[in-house]
């Protein structure tokens, strides 16, 4: 009976120490940040939520993002709350506005997960590309 019960001891511990590094090794490989770039032009509908909803989720699965944000000119609210985004969250919301930039930008993370999101002038429009 002793025996048994120290079988089913074994058994329990050593299912534990399996769990526990296979989570370690799953969290080790899952520690670079997977990186989002917002392109907006007059977004000031869309751009904060979306930002709202991407640290909400990254927090939620215990994953960190980056952001860059590039900007085709908005003439609205957009550059002001995605400064405002920056300072709540404080993170970094980094930003270029020239295209050669976004070109030279897109050429250095070219070895990275990069998930290019448009947010469009249209109500609700969001358009997502994954780029590996």
């Amino acid at each position: 009976m002793v025996l048994g019960l120290l079988w089913i001891f074994g058994s329990y511990a050593a299912s534990i120490a399996l769990v526990h590094w296979f989570y370690r090794r799953h969290r080790n490989e899952a520690r670079e940040a997977t990186h989002f770039l917002l392109i907006t032009c007059n977004s000031q509908m869309q751009v904060e939520w979306y930002i709202r909803s991407l640290f909400f989720f990254s927090r939620l699965k215990g994953r960190e993002i980056q952001v860059t944000l590039f900007d085709e000119g908005s003439t609205d609210d957009t550059l002001a709350i995605v400064e405002r985004m920056r300072r709540e969250y404080q993170v970094d919301i980094s930003g270029f506005e020239t295209a050669g930039s976004l070109e030279e930008w897109i050429e250095q993370h070219e070895d990275k997960q990069v998930i290019v999101v448009r947010l469009g002038q249209q109500e609700g429009l969001v358009t997502a590309y994954k780029m590996f």
